[in-house]
């Protein structure tokens, strides 16, 4: 990681910006209770990738001319890094530019500025006479499962409210505002996707891409997404620090299959509020080995910690079904985890996020990490050249899921401590 991230601050502080941000990508170890887990405890890990940051980079600066909007895209040939400028375009400012530019392709940026003006009156006066230049860059897979969409929108609202002094600053807050700080920037980012853009979605990611950490969270109260205020803040218990835990052995494979976490999240949100006997039944399930996993976590027994995820697995396919997604949590990822499985140094494998693509994780032997994230690629490089080999193995399962296969990456990461900062 040390690497690319070092390439990456080079290249932004070459900008000459007044600040830049990371926000981490995450992995939930329990899941999916996102958009239903407002009657649960669920635990999950904010996540930096030890060669790629897996992270979300945004910067600000202040310019003479009007503002700026810049995405740049990692580039990365022959082992070298280079950044290439996709997009330079003229920030909006205005009420109705910006209404508009929520139904494009930067939908999540203005969807943040519009979400902050109805937050923070001084962010909405600063915001429109000041002069700036933003700039994104992302190096987490695109629709992967890794939380890349919550990670753009922290570190926008965190970004500015550092750029603008309002975080934890109560000198600009105003009668019915709020002090912008990590737990309301969490709860902003879940209402920008679940409530302005219609992306059903839940608190998981964005409390702990805003919190860092190996947590468990409880959100009792949340189940019916109110506004800030009308229900209970998140309970974010930062089980890493308490049990003094650095790192957890596990490696991402990032499937390749793209996937629309809201719409699987909107499917399994409407069954479960309409009290679906079958899906409340299997989220209970879910919610007893959710809590079950936190005591493996304390004793460091990845063993028993595997037999959790197995069984999580085996849950979430059965729900998937249940709400009529034919393969489950997906054909890529059964494949993944079927295959990773084999290896008898392997605990369990597992998805992250919400299934139908995305990414799968496994939970291995910490001293054998390298030996098995290598295993994984071959088994899974075997099973896309050799079609009989696949096609024995899977004899119902298409073909061509293997040209999607092709594009997987596999990432061995490290706990992230800090969340969404500043660098």
């Amino acid at each position: 990681m040390v690497e690319l991230l070092n390439s990456i601050k080079e290249f932004l502080l070459s900008l000459n910006p007044d600040i830049i941000i990371q926000a981490p990508s995450r992995i939930n170890l329990i899941n999916p209770l996102d958009a239903v887990e407002g009657d649960f405890w669920m635990p999950s890990v904010a996540i930096n990738g030890e060669k790629n940051p897996l992270s979300v980079f945004f910067y600000i600066k202040n310019i003479v001319n009007k503002s700026k909007l810049k995405i740049y895209n990692l580039k990365i040939e022959r082992k070298k890094y280079s950044f290439e400028l996709i997009r330079d375009e003229k920030l909006l400012k205005s009420e109705d530019e910006i209404r508009r530019k929520i139904e494009g392709q930067d939908k999540l940026i203005y969807a943040s500025i519009a979400r902050f003006f109805r937050m923070s009156s001084y962010f909405e006066e600063m915001f429109k006479k000041t002069n700036f230049e933003i700039g994104l860059i992302s190096t987490i897979p695109l629709q992967s499962g890794l939380g890349g969409s919550a990670a753009i929108i922290i570190a926008i609202l965190y970004g500015f409210a550092n750029y603008f002094n309002i975080f934890n600053n109560l000198k600009y807050v105003k009668k019915n505002e709020f002090p912008i700080n990590k737990y309301i920037i969490a709860e902003m980012a879940t209402k920008i996707e679940d409530e302005d853009l219609k992306i059903t979605s839940g608190y998981g990611d964005r409390y702990v891409i805003s919190r860092g950490g190996l947590s468990f969270c409880s959100y009792y109260g949340k189940l019916s997404h109110k506004e800030i205020s009308k229900e209970p803040l998140a309970i974010y218990d930062r089980i890493d620090k308490v049990y003094n835990l650095n790192d957890i052995p596990i490696i991402v494979c990032y499937s390749g299959v793209l996937h629309e976490s809201g719409e699987i999240h909107r499917k399994l949100r409407k069954l479960y509020l309409e009290s679906n006997p079958e899906i409340i039944k299997s989220y209970k399930e879910l919610g007893k080995i959710a809590w079950k996993s936190r005591f493996a976590i304390m004793c460091r027994n990845w063993k028993e910690l595997g037999k959790y995820f197995k069984q999580n697995t085996i849950i979430m396919n059965r729900i998937m079904k249940d709400a009529g997604f034919e393969y489950g949590i997906g054909l890529a990822n059964n494949i993944l985890i079927e295959i990773i499985e084999e290896h008898p140094e392997v605990y369990a494998a597992k998805l992250t996020g919400a299934g139908g693509g995305g990414s799968v994780f496994a939970l291995v032997n910490a001293n054998k990490l390298e030996t098995i994230l290598n295993y994984w690629k071959d088994r899974l490089n075997e099973i896309i050249i050799n079609k009989e080999k696949f096609s024995s193995k899977f004899p119902s399962y298409p073909l061509e899921i293997t040209n999607n296969l092709k594009k997987a990456q596999f990432f061995r990461i490290k706990i992230d401590k800090d969340g969404v900062k500043k660098l």
